[in-house]
């Protein structure tokens, strides 16, 4: 939240604006994080990839490959070797269909007759149909191998905790290296939070 506010001169258009959002609910996110009760939590905890999205899958006709498991690159090899709710990978990933949508439209804005706006609307449409897709197809597939992953009330927050834990991650990144992409987690923690 620090940096988000010693970086706002950085940002404008929806950027800036979803910021000042994040800042005015800085309380309620921040409430997120302390009010968590892992000792509530039901289902299984495993040694996780760690920094799993799509930059680790490789794709070979009907194979996948993931690649990589050393986990998130600023995490100590200790914090990597504890175990954790599968559902940390699975957010991981929707962060980065997240990305994967917002950079397809940063990158290829001008060859699109539509406003940026139109495009992020619909981006967050695809992104919502990914995520439902990929999240059934888990689902079915750990409870099939008989991993717990919780029932819907706990998978359900596990995830919005994981997915706001690294959208924040994302927006500090962003902040120090690509301010014009702060968008992207700045939509999704907006998404999530409701706001």
């Amino acid at each position: 939240m620090n940096i988000l506010e010693n970086n706002l001169h950085k940002l404008d258009g929806l950027a800036l604006e979803l910021a000042n959002r994040f800042l005015d609910h800085k309380k309620e996110i921040r409430k997120e994080f302390l009010d968590f009760d892992w000792t509530k939590m039901k289902s299984e905890r495993i040694r996780i990839h760690g920094d799993y999205h799509l930059g680790q899958v490789l794709v070979n006709g009907d194979d996948f490959y993931l690649l990589d498991f050393e986990g998130e690159p600023e995490s100590t090899i200790r914090d990597r070797k504890v175990k954790q709710p599968p559902l940390k990978d699975v957010a991981g990933m929707f962060r980065s269909f997240h990305y994967a949508i917002y950079a397809t439209i940063f990158n290829n804005s001008d060859k699109y007759p539509y406003e940026q706006e139109d495009l992020f609307r619909a981006g967050e449409l695809l992104f919502h149909y990914f995520v439902g897709v990929f999240l059934q197809t888990y689902t079915e597939t750990a409870q099939g191998g008989n991993l717990n992953i919780g029932y819907k009330k706990e998978i359900d927050f596990l995830l919005k905790y994981c997915l706001l834990e690294k959208a924040v991650y994302e927006l500090g990144y962003e902040l120090n290296s690509r301010p014009r992409w702060a968008v992207i987690p700045l939509t999704g923690i907006g998404s999530l939070m409701g706001y």
